[in-house]
């Protein structure tokens, strides 16, 4: 059993066995909900990293920052409102996510506003 993983990492894409290495990252962390079983409605705490960071401008009012967590399992947007920038949200970046869900993102994503977040080292 044991040659037959060492092959399948040798074998391996870097992108998969990043995705491996970022999925098992976030499941170590104590009651955490893999992002691809976080359902509409529910609050959840989701771990992951941010894949892509942009300010949505807002035709009446103030911009909102919107960033993409990815965990391995799927990927869901945190948007906050009224920010233009938070300090440490960037992409490459890894944070714990707590909020509600919401399906309204693009192709039905989970977009979860105004998320209570931490900072991962």
């Amino acid at each position: 059993m044991a040659l037959k993983k060492m092959l399948q990492r040798f074998t391996a894409t870097v992108s998969e066995l990043d995705r491996e290495n970022l999925r098992t990252f976030c499941l170590a962390v104590p009651g955490a909900v893999p992002i691809g079983d976080a359902h509409p409605r529910d609050e959840v705490k989701v771990v992951g990293e941010i894949s892509s960071v942009r300010i949505v401008p807002r035709v009446d009012g103030s911009p909102w920052l919107e960033a993409t967590l990815t965990d391995g399992t799927g990927s869901l947007v945190a948007m906050w409102t009224g920010r233009k920038r938070i300090a440490g949200i960037r992409p490459g970046q890894r944070l714990v996510l707590i909020g509600r869900g919401s399906p309204t993102g693009p192709g039905g994503r989970l977009v979860i506003y105004n998320p209570r977040y931490e900072l991962l080292g």
